[in-house]
């Protein structure tokens, strides 16, 4: 048996470009199918086929990668921009004097004064 020798751009494309799961295994397929009298033509339409397969699958990871990437990030950012308005409102963060204004124009305690109401005119 004659050893054809499928065409060197089509192996070269299905060898850099085509799917990263189980390449070898893929070429070696194609190789030995060709070895078997197909064509030209169909050789260079699995290699197409294959490359093509391969780079959605590439490009749907890279794309889920980056969504998932962009997200984390914001759902990140929101945290530190929450948190840093929740501590610029926290007690820890206002000086005393300001605390206590804060404390008595919020929750209006001029009615638990101690001293004696003022006298009343008739």
């Amino acid at each position: 048996m004659t050893l054809r020798i499928p065409p060197r751009m089509a192996t070269w494309l299905l060898k850099h470009l085509g799917p990263g799961y189980r390449l070898e295994s893929l070429a070696g397929d194609l190789f030995e199918e060709y070895q078997l009298a197909r064509s030209r033509a169909w050789y260079w339409r699995q290699t197409a086929a294959a490359v093509l397969s391969g780079g959605a699958r590439r490009l749907r990871l890279t794309v889920t990668k980056f969504v998932l990437t962009a997200v984390l990030r914001v759902l990140i950012e929101l945290g530190i921009i929450v948190g840093g308005i929740a501590l610029a409102e926290s007690k820890a963060l206002c000086p005393a004097p300001l605390r206590a204004c804060h404390y008595n124009t919020h929750y209006n305690t001029s009615h638990l004064s101690t001293s004696p109401p003022p006298e009343q005119t008739r």
